[in-house]
Order: C-alpha cells, then structure tokens, then sequence
C-alpha cells in the first residue's frame, strides 16, 4: 500500500465528464471521490479494480479486475446477522441449561437411512485403508452421548447428503438437533414452539398466526377422504392414488406411495402461515423411533411457510429393534442399488450398555432462517453458492 493514502476500495462508478469522479466500496461504505482534473492514466481505470487515492491526489492501482466477479459480493451485513442468528441458537439453549456437543465429520456409518445417499472418503494409514464418511446427521454419536450420561444436550453439526440440489436442498448443510433423556415429545414440541418465538423476537419478524397439531390419520381423512390406519397396505395407498389421480408410476416401495400422496395432496395444502406439527406416522415410518401402543411411528415433523422444518422421534432405545431396523434399512438400500454402509456397532454396545428413554429432533437451521425471513432459495444464504451445481 502507498504511503497517506485518503481512501482505498474498489471501483464501483466512474463518471469522466468534467475531471474524474468515483465511487468506491469499502467496508460495505460508498466512497466518492472527485477530481477536477483526471490524473494521469486514470482513462485506463475500469469499474472492479482496486485503487487508493493518495493525499497528493494520485490514484495507485492496488490490483486490476482482469475478469468479473465469479463469486457474489462480500455481504457484511448478512454475514453479521447469521452468525447473530446462530449465535442465538447456543444461547437459546444454553439459557436451558443443554450442553453443546460436537461430534466428528468423518465416521464408519453416516446413518442407514435408506433413501439417502452417501459421500464417502478413503483413510489410508501406511498398508491399512478405512472407508469413512461424512455424517447425513449427528443422531448416531449423539445417542452415544446419551448413553455416556448426557441427559440435555444439542448440536450444531454440519450435514451432508448425496442427493438432489434445490431451492431447499444443498449436498452441504447446517442441521440443529438436541435430545431430551427422561422426557417425551411434547416437552420437544415446546422447544421449537419457543425457540421460532426466540427468533422471530431476536429478528423482529413475524411469528406463525397459530399452531396446530395434526395426526397423519386426520390429515389422510381431511384432504383425502380417507381412513389411514397403522395396517393401511400398499395395495391401499395404490387404490388412493388412482381415486385421487396421484402419479404414483415411480413408486417402489410402500414409503414412495406413502410419500407421493403426502406431499402432493397434504403437504401443499398445510396452511403456510400457521406452525404445523404432523404426529403419528405409519410403523414403516417409525425409522428411529418408538411405536405407540396402537401401532403408530411416535415421531412428529414441523412445518412451516411450506417448508419442513424438522423431524422429532421418541427414541427408540432397544438394541434389538435397532439393529432389525437398520439391517431392514440396508435391505431397502440395496434394493434400491443405493451404495451399503456398514453399521455402527459402537452405536448398539451403546444402546446395549443402556440408553436413556429420550426424546430427540433434527431441525434444518437454513431452513428456519428462511421461513422467519421469508427467502425462498437456501442459496440466498451463502456467501460460496453450489448454484453451478444445478445441472
């Protein structure tokens, strides 16, 4: 950098009539900057490059913009207000009296959940070789907290999942998820109620105008006229989609059936306005969680502003049932020619060793700050957007 200089930053206007003038950016801050008569070589400056103008009224060229901008401009503003966001996320819990947790990004079972793909990495160590991968969700070293005597506890972990790019989909993303030992789900269910009404105070946006919780088995009887049952089978759901002329030709399984009428008939029409939580799914919808006495998935998922917010489970915590669940999942991997993963047999020593009953949620952190803000494509929040990924 030259000696004395007044001002530095990059050129955002220039005007060449009557000497020179200039704006720069710094700091988020426009800059002008007049001369009545144009230095010399000045005709050769561009709007981009990075210049200093000196007390002797001299113009230095810091470093010419040879080609445009790959990337969106240094957003100060929002960068502050995320990192406050996220920051009142640990306080939020922190004033309950949870302790944070971090958990590793390279693992032996990135989860088994069977319609999710993985990436995987390769550890070699001299001869030894070791196929790791990074987490789709903290859940699996989180429940081992559980077990280790972690009764409160959340994190803030990145994710990643092998899939579809989205307006609401990234391959990376931020998940918040927090447990509860010795509790149920309603004491989750007041965690995200007060947590959305934390924030929408924190960011002076406006709160949901009501919340509402509904059964699958209601929801199937108001928007589909029908009467869902924890035996409902798939040549059931079949017969639904055709009544209701849901395309359903994609369907390989009874979830895809159960799916595809869901969001086409029930998830679109949840009111976007009001918090919805969506409770009791079929059995072949438990995935980690419990089953309640008359058959049903003990899980709920939250919605709001069209988007799905979250997924909470009263936990299941017999290792037996786990483990049938999670061979049942690479089962349906396999099936699907989706890549295996091993299990996480430090997982179920966990559970065998005895885990708390708990209950537990994965809430999508992008996804909340989008409902409170009202943006509608999870790339409007990074400053490195996957948008060249969108094939």
């Amino acid at each position: 950098m030259p000696s004395e200089v007044k001002v530095a930053g990059r050129i955002y206007k220039i005007e060449r009539e009557e000497g020179l003038k200039l704006q720069l950016i710094r700091d988020e801050k426009i800059h002008k900057v007049s001369f009545q008569i144009a230095p010399p070589h000045s005709e050769h400056l561009i709007e981009g490059d990075l210049v200093a103008v000196t007390s002797a009224e001299e113009i230095v060229l810091l470093s010419p913009q040879l080609t445009a901008l790959p990337l969106r401009h240094f957003d100060k503003v929002f960068l502050q207000e995320w990192s406050a966001y996220l920051n009142q996320i640990r306080e939020f819990f922190k004033k309950k009296e949870f302790v944070e947790v971090k958990t590793p990004s390279l693992v032996r079972c990135p989860g088994t959940e069977p319609s999710l793909d993985v990436f995987t990495t390769l550890l070699v160590q001299g001869s030894r070789q070791e196929r790791l991968y990074l987490p789709t969700s903290p859940e699996l070293h989180l429940k081992k907290a559980l077990a280790l005597g972690g009764e409160k506890i959340f994190e803030l972990a990145p994710c990643f999942r092998n899939g579809e790019i989205t307006q609401r989909h990234q391959p990376e993303f931020l998940m918040l998820e927090w447990y509860r030992a010795y509790e149920a789900l309603p004491a989750i269910k007041d965690d995200v109620v007060a947590l959305i009404g934390h924030m929408v105070k924190f960011l002076n946006v406006a709160a949901p105008v009501s919340v509402h919780t509904y059964s699958v088995a209601e929801l199937f009887k108001i928007y589909c006229d029908f009467d869902f049952t924890p035996q409902t089978s798939a040549i059931d759901l079949k017969n639904l989609a055709d009544r209701l002329e849901v395309d359903v030709q994609s369907a390989e399984s009874i979830d895809d059936l159960f799916f595809l009428i869901f969001m086409e008939k029930i998830e679109s029409q949840l009111p976007p306005e009001d918090l919805v939580f969506v409770e009791k799914y079929p059995p072949y919808q438990a995935a980690l969680a419990r089953l309640t006495e008359d058959g049903w998935g003990d899980r709920f998922e939250a919605y709001w502003k069209g988007l799905e917010l979250a997924n909470a489970f009263n936990e299941l915590n017999d290792p037996y049932v786990q483990r049938h669940r999670a061979q049942e999942d690479l089962n349906k991997k396999k099936e699907s020619h989706r890549e295996p993963v091993s299990l996480d047999e430090e997982f179920f020593r966990c559970l065998e060793a005895g885990m708390p009953p708990s209950a537990g949620i994965a809430l999508g952190v992008e996804r909340l700050y989008m409902a409170l803000k009202g943006i509608s494509d999870i790339e409007d929040l990074r400053l490195f957007p996957q948008l060249n990924l969108r094939w």
